[in-house]
């Protein structure tokens, strides 16, 4: 088992990369307004979450879906989870509809929520277990799952919106 030493560094990093989606949301806010509406709310290729979509799942997973689970995990003994449809999840509600702004104050509030909870829990309740998909995984995975999850849907959505052209320059960037 590492030391208590590298587990506190390690929450540490775990919650300063949770939080970042906060910072980087904020920033977000001050030049969004420069996507046009069109590009906000199109699906590509008819299957892929719209820009808005996107931000309306990673609202939605951490309010509704790891939130839950996480404290789940430290309430039950033997907490068991089905892995989610992020399909389902977006669906849920009409995000193209709202505006852009109304869902990055979503994702800001249900991420605060999140890591708030993570930083009042104690150390020792990092090591409880849920069992995902007939894998056992302790808060630490979990936490770090969601970083990597972040990752992955923020970088579509970077390359999603470096294809749209959106630029003041004469010519476009390689791609």
């Amino acid at each position: 088992m590492p030391e208590q030493s590298d587990l506190t560094d390690l929450r540490d990093r775990l919650l300063d990369q949770l939080a970042y989606l906060i910072d980087e949301v904020e920033a977000l806010k001050g030049i969004i307004h420069r996507v046009p509406e069109p590009v906000q709310r199109a699906r590509p290729l008819d299957k892929e979450p719209s820009l808005k979509e996107v931000y309306g799942l990673i609202a939605g997973l951490d309010a509704e879906v790891y939130l839950p689970r996480l404290q789940a995990m430290i309430a039950e003994d033997e907490p068991a989870f089905a892995p989610v449809d992020e399909d389902e999840v977006i669906a849920q509600k009409d995000w193209n509809a709202q505006a852009i702004d109304a869902i990055l104050e979503q994702v800001q509030a249900a991420r605060r929520a999140l890591v708030d909870w993570l930083r009042a829990l104690p150390p020792d309740d990092w090591h409880r277990t849920g069992l995902f998909d007939a894998e056992h995984y302790d808060v630490y995975a979990v936490a770090h799952y969601l970083t990597q999850h972040d990752a992955d849907l923020l970088r579509t959505i970077g390359y999603r919106l470096h294809e749209t052209n959106l630029t003041d320059r004469s010519r476009d960037l390689p791609k």
